[in-house]
């Protein structure tokens, strides 16, 4: 729950918002009252206050102190302040002050408590980002100090298969590493494969994760079971279960397994599945966890489940047809963003629905990717500033599950459409940038470099971009618009022919008369005399 404190030197204003205002579908706790800053720095002193709403305009000390007091002595309470002038240096200085949001009187009562919920939504994001960084912390240190090295070592040696599988060879390293095991003994893999994060981490983030989920697998899958969670040569989490009397039974593995991918999924922010293998001995593990590891590969539609061995292996099957996609060419080339969308659902709704493999989501991939570059070459538009963030290199992870594949399909059609159609948008917006320049530098002696230094472009790209835009090159649009320019004061004004010339940017005489009489045919004296005498 939240505490909120209303503080306002006008005893109704300050009851027609605890009062007036139905918070009760709001998680608040304690509504308090302050009838000014002093009495308000009290009640902040001795409670937590979440969010505080306060007048600017106070007799004793304005909001604004008030503020500054509160970011010294309760810098996680979020400000709402009201004031009933529209003055713009009180909303600057509470924006400097980092007061949530800034209201005038008189308040709107719904407005008001729309924002305090935004403010309480806000705070309780960041406690929870305070809690996701006090574990991130905490399994730091653990990962910093308690990394078991030298079992999980041997067990990534003997996954690997550089350990030779003898029992005289297994018996001596058992003994060595404190493992209760012989080489007679059996034990059950449990290959716990991450499908998503759903943070944004770099590898080293990532490494301490990983660390996390396996002390969190030994705590909630092994328990007080003998074992050990491992981390793979090839990146994968294994859970290994030293079978005795003790082993739990399948369905009370089955349930530890559930408990784990729901606490996973809770604290760590990701999706995973744990896919139990049959009772193996040491010397024939390899061949169970590359099972397992077939079965991860081939699991394209079941995510945060439990998988077994024997129930759920699928045997080897005629490969489903490779999606074919390519209607979805023009429609994203039109920039049909709502249709797209809608046959990307369809598709991958079907796929949930049926036989779908990993060669499968590979295909449609692969299928989107060449739709990208396809028609971003077609209109000369260049990849790489399309997607600057690397979007087109996910495609390994996209194609983990139907679902992963499913967001980075639309993440990636909605920002190649939005991107073509901004871009288009972009080059008008720099032609006419460039005309409005050449237009008002007509009596000057303007060259291509000078107007592409203007646009902060290369001049041939400039060239070529203007020309495709308008249908004539820069020296063209310049010549017409100034001889446009030159038959309107010809015909409009008595300026000399000489004068005219030099409006546009002509300094020789003769060589205006001669660009002028290609344009038009005459001469500009004959222009005048003609055109002067027919308006007349």
């Amino acid at each position: 729950m939240f505490n909120l404190l209303v503080v306002d030197d006008e005893k109704f204003a300050v009851k027609g918002i605890t009062q007036g205002i139905d918070w009760s579908d709001l998680p608040i706790g304690q509504m308090y009252e302050a009838y000014g800053a002093e009495e308000a720095k009290h009640i902040l002193t001795a409670c937590p206050i979440d969010v505080l709403i306060s007048d600017i305009e106070m007799p004793d000390t304005n909001g604004l102190k008030l503020q500054e007091w509160v970011k010294e002595q309760s810098p996680f309470t979020e400000t709402v302040f009201l004031t009933g002038h529209a003055n713009f240096d009180y909303a600057q200085k509470a924006i400097q002050l980092g007061s949530f949001n800034y209201l005038l009187k008189p308040v709107d009562h719904s407005q008001l408590k729309e924002i305090v919920a935004k403010a309480i939504h806000q705070i309780q994001s960041e406690r929870e980002l305070l809690d996701f960084n006090k574990t991130y912390e905490t399994y730091y240190k653990h990962w910093l100090n308690q990394l078991p090295i030298l079992v999980e070592r041997f067990w990534q040696e003997v996954l690997a298969g550089k350990i030779p599988l003898t029992q005289e060879r297994l018996q001596a390293a058992f003994e060595l590493y404190g493992i209760p095991l012989n080489a007679q003994s059996l034990v059950i893999p449990v290959l716990i494969s991450v499908e998503q994060w759903k943070e944004d981490l770099n590898a080293r983030d990532e490494e301490i994760m990983g660390y996390a989920l396996r002390k969190a697998g030994a705590e909630m899958i092994l328990q007080e079971h003998p074992g050990c969670v491992i981390l793979d040569q090839n990146g994968f989490h294994l859970v290994l279960l030293y079978v005795q009397d003790s082993t739990p039974v399948p369905m009370e593995l089955d349930r530890r397994c559930y408990d784990y991918i729901q606490a996973c999924n809770r604290f760590f922010h990701c999706s995973l599945s744990c896919y139990i293998g049959e009772k193996t001995p040491v010397a024939e593990i390899n061949q169970v966890v590359g099972t397992l590891l077939r079965m991860e590969r081939d699991n394209v539609v079941k995510i945060n489940g439990v998988l077994h061995q024997l129930r759920d292996e699928v045997p080897g099957i005629l490969l489903p047809t490779a999606p074919s996609i390519t209607d979805w060419f023009l429609l994203y080339e039109l920039g049909k963003l709502d249709e797209l969308l809608l046959r990307i659902d369809e598709l991958t709704d079907r796929m949930q629905q049926g036989a779908a493999r990993s060669e499968t989501l590979q295909a449609l991939g692969y299928g989107l990717i060449h739709m990208v570059y396809h028609v971003g070459h077609k209109k000369g538009l260049s990849i790489q500033n399309m997607f600057p963030h690397d979007e087109l290199q996910d495609i390994d992870a996209a194609i983990r599950s139907i679902n992963q594949l499913r967001s980075w399909a639309i993440r990636v059609v909605s920002t190649g459409i939005e991107y073509m159609s901004r871009h288009h948008q972009d080059i008008s917006a720099v032609v006419a940038k460039v005309q409005k320049y050449m237009n008002d530098h007509l009596h000057e002696e303007v060259s291509r470099d000078d107007i592409a230094h203007f646009v902060h472009l290369n001049p041939a790209y400039l060239s070529r971009l203007f020309k495709k835009e308008t249908g004539l090159s820069l020296s063209e649009y310049m010549l017409k618009i100034r001889m446009d320019k030159a038959q309107k004061l010809l015909i409009e004004s008595d300026r000399k022919i000489s004068s005219v010339a030099e409006v546009i940017g002509y300094s020789h005489f003769s060589h205006f008369a001669k660009m002028f009489k290609r344009v038009t045919g005459i001469s500009p004296q004959e222009y005048r005399k003609k055109f002067q005498t027919n308006k007349s």
